[in-house]
Protein backbone atom coordinates (compact mmCIF):
# COMPACT_ATOMS: atom_id res chain seq x y z
CA UNK A 1 0.00 0.00 0.00
CA UNK A 2 2.88 2.37 0.70
CA UNK A 3 4.15 1.88 -2.83
CA UNK A 4 0.68 2.67 -4.17
CA UNK A 5 0.52 5.92 -2.19
CA UNK A 6 4.00 6.75 -3.45
CA UNK A 7 2.83 6.23 -7.03
CA UNK A 8 -0.24 8.43 -6.43
CA UNK A 9 1.76 11.23 -4.79
CA UNK A 10 4.30 11.19 -7.60
CA UNK A 11 1.49 11.27 -10.15
CA UNK A 12 -0.15 14.31 -8.52
CA UNK A 13 3.18 16.14 -8.16
CA UNK A 14 3.99 15.39 -11.79
CA UNK A 15 0.56 16.69 -12.87
CA UNK A 16 1.02 19.88 -10.83
CA UNK A 17 4.48 20.37 -12.31
CA UNK A 18 3.03 19.83 -15.78
CA UNK A 19 0.33 22.44 -15.09
CA UNK A 20 2.91 24.97 -13.92
CA UNK A 21 5.07 24.20 -16.92
CA UNK A 22 2.10 24.70 -19.24
CA UNK A 23 1.37 28.09 -17.65
CA UNK A 24 4.98 29.13 -18.11
CA UNK A 25 4.96 27.95 -21.71
CA UNK A 26 1.68 29.80 -22.39
CA UNK A 27 2.97 33.05 -20.90
CA UNK A 28 6.24 32.68 -22.76
CA UNK A 29 4.40 32.03 -26.02
CA UNK A 30 2.17 35.07 -25.38
CA UNK A 31 5.17 37.26 -24.66
CA UNK A 32 6.96 36.04 -27.79
CA UNK A 33 3.82 36.61 -29.86
CA UNK A 34 3.38 40.16 -28.54
CA UNK A 35 7.04 40.89 -29.10
CA UNK A 36 6.87 39.55 -32.63
CA UNK A 37 3.73 41.59 -33.30
CA UNK A 38 5.47 44.66 -31.95
CA UNK A 39 8.40 44.00 -34.25
CA UNK A 40 6.14 43.64 -37.27
CA UNK A 41 4.21 46.73 -36.31
CA UNK A 42 7.07 48.67 -34.86
CA UNK A 43 8.60 51.54 -36.75
CA UNK A 44 11.65 53.61 -36.25
CA UNK A 45 9.33 56.50 -35.38
CA UNK A 46 6.09 56.56 -33.44
CA UNK A 47 3.15 58.72 -34.50
CA UNK A 48 4.00 61.41 -31.95
CA UNK A 49 7.62 61.51 -33.18
CA UNK A 50 6.39 61.89 -36.73
CA UNK A 51 4.04 64.68 -35.65
CA UNK A 52 6.87 66.49 -33.92
CA UNK A 53 9.00 66.05 -37.05
CA UNK A 54 6.52 68.06 -39.16
CA UNK A 55 7.68 71.71 -39.24
CA UNK A 56 6.39 74.80 -40.96
CA UNK A 57 8.50 77.56 -42.50
CA UNK A 58 7.15 80.55 -44.42
CA UNK A 59 3.76 78.89 -44.54
CA UNK A 60 5.22 75.69 -46.09
CA UNK A 61 5.15 72.36 -44.20
CA UNK A 62 8.02 69.93 -44.44
CA UNK A 63 8.95 66.71 -42.69
CA UNK A 64 12.43 65.40 -41.99
CA UNK A 65 14.08 63.16 -44.55
CA UNK A 66 14.35 60.22 -42.15
CA UNK A 67 10.63 60.32 -41.35
CA UNK A 68 9.81 60.70 -45.01
CA UNK A 69 11.92 57.65 -45.77
CA UNK A 70 10.11 55.77 -42.97
CA UNK A 71 6.75 56.60 -44.56
CA UNK A 72 7.87 55.65 -48.04
CA UNK A 73 9.57 52.37 -47.09
CA UNK A 74 6.59 51.10 -45.09
CA UNK A 75 3.94 52.25 -47.57
CA UNK A 76 2.51 54.64 -45.00
CA UNK A 77 0.77 57.90 -45.67
CA UNK A 78 0.33 60.98 -43.48
CA UNK A 79 -1.71 64.17 -43.44
CA UNK A 80 -2.38 67.20 -41.25
CA UNK A 81 -5.97 68.39 -40.74
CA UNK A 82 -6.49 71.94 -39.49
CA UNK A 83 -9.19 73.09 -37.12
CA UNK A 84 -11.59 73.70 -40.02
CA UNK A 85 -11.33 70.06 -41.13
CA UNK A 86 -9.22 70.77 -44.22
CA UNK A 87 -6.11 68.81 -45.14
CA UNK A 88 -3.32 71.38 -45.20
CA UNK A 89 -0.42 68.90 -45.65
CA UNK A 90 -0.08 65.31 -46.84
CA UNK A 91 2.41 62.73 -48.06
CA UNK A 92 1.63 59.60 -50.05
CA UNK A 93 -2.07 60.34 -49.56
CA UNK A 94 -4.28 57.76 -51.36
CA UNK A 95 -6.70 59.10 -53.92
CA UNK A 96 -9.75 57.75 -52.09
CA UNK A 97 -8.95 59.64 -48.89
CA UNK A 98 -11.05 62.84 -48.56
CA UNK A 99 -9.40 66.27 -48.22
CA UNK A 100 -11.96 67.76 -45.82
CA UNK A 101 -13.64 66.35 -42.69
CA UNK A 102 -16.44 67.18 -40.34
CA UNK A 103 -16.19 66.82 -36.59
CA UNK A 104 -18.02 63.52 -36.82
CA UNK A 105 -15.54 62.22 -39.41
CA UNK A 106 -12.62 63.16 -37.20
CA UNK A 107 -14.22 61.41 -34.21
CA UNK A 108 -14.60 58.21 -36.25
CA UNK A 109 -11.17 58.08 -37.82
CA UNK A 110 -9.39 58.91 -34.60
CA UNK A 111 -10.82 55.73 -33.05
CA UNK A 112 -11.24 53.27 -35.88
CA UNK A 113 -10.58 53.35 -39.61
CA UNK A 114 -10.61 55.86 -42.43
CA UNK A 115 -11.90 54.37 -45.69
CA UNK A 116 -10.71 50.95 -44.42
CA UNK A 117 -7.25 52.36 -43.77
CA UNK A 118 -6.05 51.66 -40.21
CA UNK A 119 -5.01 55.07 -38.89
CA UNK A 120 -3.34 56.63 -35.87
CA UNK A 121 -3.66 60.24 -34.84
CA UNK A 122 -1.68 62.69 -32.78
CA UNK A 123 -2.31 66.27 -31.80
CA UNK A 124 -0.18 68.75 -33.76
CA UNK A 125 0.18 72.42 -32.91
CA UNK A 126 -1.58 73.30 -36.18
CA UNK A 127 -4.24 70.61 -36.09
CA UNK A 128 -4.62 66.78 -36.13
CA UNK A 129 -1.71 64.67 -37.45
CA UNK A 130 -2.86 61.40 -39.07
CA UNK A 131 -0.74 58.40 -40.14
CA UNK A 132 -2.40 55.71 -42.22
CA UNK A 133 -1.40 52.07 -42.87
CA UNK A 134 -2.20 50.03 -45.95
CA UNK A 135 -5.61 48.41 -46.06
CA UNK A 136 -5.91 45.02 -44.33
CA UNK A 137 -2.53 45.46 -42.66
CA UNK A 138 -3.73 46.11 -39.09
CA UNK A 139 -6.53 44.87 -36.85
CA UNK A 140 -7.91 47.45 -34.46
CA UNK A 141 -10.19 46.86 -31.51
CA UNK A 142 -11.28 49.30 -28.86
CA UNK A 143 -11.13 47.94 -25.33
CA UNK A 144 -12.27 49.85 -22.29
CA UNK A 145 -12.10 48.81 -18.66
CA UNK A 146 -13.26 50.59 -15.55
CA UNK A 147 -10.38 51.88 -13.48
CA UNK A 148 -11.57 49.83 -10.54
CA UNK A 149 -11.29 46.69 -12.65
CA UNK A 150 -7.73 47.50 -13.63
CA UNK A 151 -6.86 48.23 -10.01
CA UNK A 152 -8.35 44.89 -8.95
CA UNK A 153 -6.49 43.04 -11.71
CA UNK A 154 -3.38 42.92 -9.54
CA UNK A 155 -5.38 40.63 -7.24
CA UNK A 156 -7.57 38.74 -9.72
CA UNK A 157 -4.92 37.81 -12.25
CA UNK A 158 -2.77 35.90 -9.67
CA UNK A 159 -5.97 34.37 -8.26
CA UNK A 160 -6.95 33.28 -11.75
CA UNK A 161 -3.56 31.60 -12.23
CA UNK A 162 -3.82 29.92 -8.83
CA UNK A 163 -7.34 28.74 -9.69
CA UNK A 164 -6.01 27.24 -12.91
CA UNK A 165 -3.27 25.48 -11.00
CA UNK A 166 -5.67 24.14 -8.34
CA UNK A 167 -8.06 22.95 -11.03
CA UNK A 168 -5.25 21.14 -12.80
CA UNK A 169 -4.15 19.48 -9.54
CA UNK A 170 -7.72 18.45 -8.69
CA UNK A 171 -8.23 16.97 -12.14
CA UNK A 172 -4.88 15.17 -11.83
CA UNK A 173 -5.89 13.93 -8.37
CA UNK A 174 -9.20 12.58 -9.63
CA UNK A 175 -7.46 10.91 -12.55
CA UNK A 176 -4.79 9.62 -10.17
CA UNK A 177 -7.43 8.20 -7.81
CA UNK A 178 -8.97 6.36 -10.70
CA UNK A 179 -5.57 5.00 -11.63
CA UNK A 180 -4.92 4.23 -7.94
CA UNK A 181 -8.08 2.12 -7.69
CA UNK A 182 -7.11 0.20 -10.83
CA UNK A 183 -3.53 -0.31 -9.62
CA UNK A 184 -4.76 -1.41 -6.20
CA UNK A 185 -6.83 -4.15 -7.80
CA UNK A 186 -3.83 -5.18 -9.88
CA UNK A 187 -1.59 -5.19 -6.81
CA UNK A 188 -3.99 -7.44 -4.92
CA UNK A 189 -4.23 -9.67 -7.97
CA UNK A 190 -0.44 -9.94 -8.29
CA UNK A 191 -0.10 -10.71 -4.56
CA UNK A 192 -2.70 -13.47 -4.89
CA UNK A 193 -0.91 -14.67 -8.00
CA UNK A 194 2.35 -14.93 -6.04
CA UNK A 195 0.52 -16.98 -3.38
CA UNK A 196 -0.97 -19.23 -6.06
CA UNK A 197 -4.50 -18.06 -5.25
CA UNK A 198 -7.14 -17.81 -7.98
CA UNK A 199 -7.32 -14.32 -9.51
CA UNK A 200 -10.36 -12.94 -11.29
CA UNK A 201 -10.34 -9.19 -11.91
CA UNK A 202 -12.68 -7.13 -14.12
CA UNK A 203 -11.04 -6.53 -17.47
CA UNK A 204 -12.36 -2.99 -17.93
CA UNK A 205 -10.78 0.42 -17.65
CA UNK A 206 -7.40 1.72 -18.68
CA UNK A 207 -5.64 -1.33 -17.23
CA UNK A 208 -8.15 -3.85 -18.54
CA UNK A 209 -5.68 -5.59 -20.86
CA UNK A 210 -3.21 -6.03 -18.02
CA UNK A 211 -5.92 -7.36 -15.70
CA UNK A 212 -6.99 -9.81 -18.41
CA UNK A 213 -3.39 -10.99 -18.78
CA UNK A 214 -3.08 -11.54 -15.01
CA UNK A 215 -6.35 -13.50 -14.99
CA UNK A 216 -5.05 -15.69 -17.78
CA UNK A 217 -1.70 -16.20 -16.04
CA UNK A 218 -3.54 -17.14 -12.82
CA UNK A 219 -5.62 -19.80 -14.54
CA UNK A 220 -2.50 -21.15 -16.26
CA UNK A 221 -0.55 -21.31 -12.98
CA UNK A 222 -3.40 -23.03 -11.15
CA UNK A 223 -3.63 -25.66 -13.88
CA UNK A 224 0.14 -26.16 -13.83
CA UNK A 225 0.20 -26.38 -10.04
CA UNK A 226 -2.57 -28.96 -10.09
CA UNK A 227 -0.66 -30.97 -12.70
CA UNK A 228 2.60 -30.72 -10.71
CA UNK A 229 0.88 -31.73 -7.47
CA UNK A 230 -0.69 -34.66 -9.24
CA UNK A 231 2.68 -35.69 -10.64
CA UNK A 232 4.49 -35.23 -7.34
CA UNK A 233 1.84 -37.17 -5.44
CA UNK A 234 2.02 -39.95 -8.00
CA UNK A 235 5.81 -39.98 -7.78
CA UNK A 236 5.84 -40.07 -3.98
CA UNK A 237 3.14 -42.73 -3.88
CA UNK A 238 5.03 -44.80 -6.45
CA UNK A 239 8.31 -44.55 -4.54
CA UNK A 240 6.60 -45.42 -1.25
CA UNK A 241 4.78 -48.37 -2.88
CA UNK A 242 7.92 -49.68 -4.59
CA UNK A 243 9.88 -49.33 -1.35
CA UNK A 244 7.26 -51.31 0.54
CA UNK A 245 6.98 -53.98 -2.15
CA UNK A 246 10.77 -54.47 -2.35
CA UNK A 247 11.34 -54.69 1.40
CA UNK A 248 9.35 -57.90 1.81
CA UNK A 249 11.17 -60.11 -0.74
CA UNK A 250 14.45 -58.41 0.22
CA UNK A 251 13.94 -59.42 3.86
CA UNK A 252 13.28 -63.01 2.74
CA UNK A 253 16.48 -63.04 0.67
CA UNK A 254 18.49 -61.60 3.56
CA UNK A 255 17.00 -64.19 5.91
CA UNK A 256 17.92 -67.10 3.67
CA UNK A 257 21.38 -65.62 3.07
CA UNK A 258 21.90 -65.39 6.83
CA UNK A 259 20.91 -69.05 7.24
CA UNK A 260 23.29 -70.04 4.47
CA UNK A 261 26.12 -68.22 6.26
CA UNK A 262 25.55 -70.42 9.32
CA UNK A 263 24.90 -73.65 7.39
CA UNK A 264 27.89 -75.94 8.14
CA UNK A 265 26.92 -78.28 5.32
CA UNK A 266 27.89 -75.64 2.76
CA UNK A 267 31.40 -75.15 1.56
CA UNK A 268 33.46 -72.15 2.62
CA UNK A 269 33.07 -70.62 -0.82
CA UNK A 270 29.27 -71.00 -0.70
CA UNK A 271 29.14 -69.36 2.73
CA UNK A 272 31.21 -66.41 1.44
CA UNK A 273 28.76 -66.01 -1.47
CA UNK A 274 25.92 -65.93 1.05
CA UNK A 275 27.73 -63.13 2.92
CA UNK A 276 28.05 -61.18 -0.33
CA UNK A 277 24.33 -61.69 -1.08
CA UNK A 278 23.34 -60.44 2.39
CA UNK A 279 25.65 -57.37 2.22
CA UNK A 280 24.39 -56.42 -1.23
CA UNK A 281 20.80 -56.80 -0.06
CA UNK A 282 21.66 -54.56 2.88
CA UNK A 283 22.94 -51.93 0.42
CA UNK A 284 19.73 -52.22 -1.61
CA UNK A 285 17.68 -51.82 1.55
CA UNK A 286 19.70 -48.71 2.54
CA UNK A 287 19.26 -47.30 -0.97
CA UNK A 288 15.49 -47.80 -0.78
CA UNK A 289 15.39 -46.07 2.58
CA UNK A 290 17.45 -43.19 1.18
CA UNK A 291 15.17 -42.87 -1.85
CA UNK A 292 12.07 -42.86 0.33
CA UNK A 293 13.53 -40.27 2.73
CA UNK A 294 14.77 -38.03 -0.12
CA UNK A 295 11.33 -38.09 -1.71
CA UNK A 296 9.61 -37.17 1.56
CA UNK A 297 12.07 -34.36 2.27
CA UNK A 298 11.73 -33.02 -1.25
CA UNK A 299 7.94 -32.71 -0.98
CA UNK A 300 7.77 -31.76 2.72
CA UNK A 301 6.22 -35.08 3.70
CA UNK A 302 8.83 -36.05 6.28
CA UNK A 303 7.69 -35.15 9.82
CA UNK A 304 10.30 -32.98 11.58
CA UNK A 305 10.57 -33.70 15.30
CA UNK A 306 12.04 -30.48 16.60
CA UNK A 307 13.66 -30.59 20.01
CA UNK A 308 16.61 -29.10 21.82
CA UNK A 309 19.77 -31.22 21.69
CA UNK A 310 23.51 -30.92 22.23
CA UNK A 311 25.42 -31.65 18.98
CA UNK A 312 28.71 -32.47 20.77
CA UNK A 313 27.60 -35.82 22.33
CA UNK A 314 25.65 -36.55 19.14
CA UNK A 315 28.89 -36.41 17.09
CA UNK A 316 30.71 -38.61 19.61
CA UNK A 317 27.84 -41.11 19.47
CA UNK A 318 28.01 -41.27 15.67
CA UNK A 319 31.77 -41.90 15.72
CA UNK A 320 31.36 -44.59 18.39
CA UNK A 321 28.65 -46.38 16.40
CA UNK A 322 30.83 -46.43 13.28
CA UNK A 323 33.89 -47.65 15.15
CA UNK A 324 31.85 -50.37 16.85
CA UNK A 325 30.58 -51.52 13.44
CA UNK A 326 34.12 -52.77 12.71
CA UNK A 327 35.07 -50.35 9.96
CA UNK A 328 38.30 -51.05 8.15
CA UNK A 329 41.54 -49.96 9.75
CA UNK A 330 42.24 -48.01 6.56
CA UNK A 331 39.92 -45.28 7.88
CA UNK A 332 40.50 -43.09 10.90
CA UNK A 333 37.97 -40.84 12.64
CA UNK A 334 39.09 -37.70 14.47
CA UNK A 335 36.74 -35.42 16.39
CA UNK A 336 37.51 -31.78 17.17
CA UNK A 337 34.99 -29.78 19.22
CA UNK A 338 35.75 -26.20 20.19
CA UNK A 339 35.51 -25.36 23.85
CA UNK A 340 32.68 -22.91 23.17
CA UNK A 341 30.72 -25.63 21.37
CA UNK A 342 30.93 -28.27 24.14
CA UNK A 343 27.66 -27.19 25.75
CA UNK A 344 26.01 -25.71 22.66
CA UNK A 345 22.26 -26.33 22.31
CA UNK A 346 20.50 -26.53 18.94
CA UNK A 347 16.82 -26.86 18.04
CA UNK A 348 15.93 -29.38 15.37
CA UNK A 349 15.45 -33.04 14.52
CA UNK A 350 18.48 -34.71 16.08
CA UNK A 351 17.88 -37.97 14.16
CA UNK A 352 17.95 -36.17 10.81
CA UNK A 353 21.12 -34.29 11.81
CA UNK A 354 22.64 -37.65 12.81
CA UNK A 355 21.65 -39.01 9.41
CA UNK A 356 23.33 -36.06 7.62
CA UNK A 357 26.63 -36.45 9.50
CA UNK A 358 26.63 -40.22 9.04
CA UNK A 359 26.01 -39.86 5.30
CA UNK A 360 29.02 -37.54 4.97
CA UNK A 361 31.31 -39.95 6.79
CA UNK A 362 30.07 -42.93 4.78
CA UNK A 363 30.47 -40.93 1.56
CA UNK A 364 34.15 -40.33 2.38
CA UNK A 365 34.63 -44.04 3.04
CA UNK A 366 32.66 -45.15 -0.01
CA UNK A 367 34.66 -43.01 -2.45
CA UNK A 368 38.08 -43.70 -0.96
CA UNK A 369 38.42 -47.51 -1.03
CA UNK A 370 42.15 -47.26 -0.30
CA UNK A 371 41.46 -45.49 2.99
CA UNK A 372 41.54 -41.91 4.27
CA UNK A 373 41.60 -39.82 7.42
CA UNK A 374 38.25 -38.29 8.33
CA UNK A 375 37.93 -35.32 10.67
CA UNK A 376 34.71 -34.04 12.21
CA UNK A 377 34.86 -30.52 13.64
CA UNK A 378 32.21 -28.55 15.56
CA UNK A 379 32.41 -24.81 16.21
CA UNK A 380 30.08 -21.88 16.69
CA UNK A 381 30.05 -18.09 16.78
CA UNK A 382 27.59 -15.20 16.57
CA UNK A 383 24.56 -17.45 16.76
CA UNK A 384 25.78 -19.75 13.95
CA UNK A 385 26.83 -23.39 14.29
CA UNK A 386 29.43 -24.81 11.89
CA UNK A 387 29.90 -28.56 11.53
CA UNK A 388 32.49 -29.76 9.00
CA UNK A 389 33.49 -33.19 7.76
CA UNK A 390 36.92 -33.27 6.07
CA UNK A 391 38.91 -36.11 4.49
CA UNK A 392 42.25 -36.36 2.71
CA UNK A 393 41.00 -38.64 -0.05
CA UNK A 394 40.45 -38.09 -3.76
CA UNK A 395 37.95 -35.25 -3.42
CA UNK A 396 34.96 -34.50 -5.62
CA UNK A 397 35.20 -34.51 -9.44
CA UNK A 398 34.84 -30.96 -10.80
CA UNK A 399 31.47 -31.61 -12.48
CA UNK A 400 30.04 -33.35 -9.41
CA UNK A 401 31.30 -30.51 -7.17
CA UNK A 402 29.50 -27.93 -9.32
CA UNK A 403 26.26 -29.90 -9.25
CA UNK A 404 26.55 -30.41 -5.51
CA UNK A 405 26.70 -26.67 -4.86
CA UNK A 406 24.31 -25.70 -7.69
CA UNK A 407 21.96 -28.65 -8.17
CA UNK A 408 19.70 -28.56 -11.22
CA UNK A 409 17.73 -31.63 -10.18
CA UNK A 410 17.13 -32.72 -6.58
CA UNK A 411 18.45 -36.27 -7.08
CA UNK A 412 20.81 -35.97 -10.07
CA UNK A 413 24.22 -36.68 -8.49
CA UNK A 414 25.31 -39.77 -10.47
CA UNK A 415 27.60 -42.10 -8.52
CA UNK A 416 27.54 -39.93 -5.41
CA UNK A 417 23.99 -41.24 -4.91
CA UNK A 418 21.27 -39.94 -2.67
CA UNK A 419 23.39 -39.59 0.45
CA UNK A 420 24.60 -36.08 -0.29
CA UNK A 421 21.20 -35.04 -1.65
CA UNK A 422 19.68 -36.05 1.68
CA UNK A 423 22.36 -34.02 3.50
CA UNK A 424 21.43 -30.92 1.52
CA UNK A 425 17.71 -31.52 2.06
CA UNK A 426 18.11 -31.98 5.80
CA UNK A 427 20.00 -28.70 6.02
CA UNK A 428 17.27 -27.01 3.99
CA UNK A 429 14.41 -28.11 6.27
CA UNK A 430 16.46 -26.83 9.23
CA UNK A 431 17.03 -23.45 7.57
CA UNK A 432 20.74 -24.18 7.10
CA UNK A 433 23.14 -24.75 4.21
CA UNK A 434 25.58 -27.39 2.99
CA UNK A 435 28.74 -26.21 1.25
CA UNK A 436 30.97 -28.66 -0.68
CA UNK A 437 34.59 -27.95 -1.63
CA UNK A 438 37.88 -29.64 -2.52
CA UNK A 439 41.09 -28.97 -0.57
CA UNK A 440 44.24 -27.74 -2.25
CA UNK A 441 46.41 -30.59 -0.94
CA UNK A 442 43.84 -33.26 -1.76
CA UNK A 443 40.64 -34.38 -0.17
CA UNK A 444 37.38 -32.55 0.35
CA UNK A 445 35.40 -30.70 2.99
CA UNK A 446 31.68 -30.34 3.60
CA UNK A 447 30.56 -27.53 5.90
CA UNK A 448 27.09 -27.67 7.43
CA UNK A 449 25.81 -24.30 8.67
CA UNK A 450 22.92 -24.05 11.11
CA UNK A 451 21.41 -20.97 12.63
CA UNK A 452 21.30 -20.84 16.43
CA UNK A 453 23.45 -22.35 19.08
CA UNK A 454 23.46 -21.26 22.69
Amino acid sequence: MKSMMKILSRYVISAAAAAILLLIINFTALAVWLFQSAREYGRNYTVNQMAEGLDVSDGEYSISDSIAAELDQNQLWAMLIDEKGTVIWSRNLPSDVPLSYTLTDVAGLSRWYLKDYPVKVWQHRDGLFVVGNPKNSMWKIGIEFPMKTMDNSRFWIPMFLILNLVTAVILALLSGLRLFVSLKKLTIGIENLAQMKPVSMPAQGILGDLASGINHASSQLIRQEAALNKRDNARTTWIAGISHDIRTPLSVIMGYAGQMEEDKTLTREQQELAVIIRSQCQKIKALINDLNLASKLEYDMQPIRREEFNPAPLIRSIAADLLNSSISEKYTLNISIDEDAQNMILTGDSQLIRRAITNLILNSMGHNPDGCDIKIQLSGNSGTTLLSVTDNGTGFPAEILKRLNQPLEPMALDNHGLGLTIVRQIMSVHGGTASFSNLTGGGCRVILTLAGGT
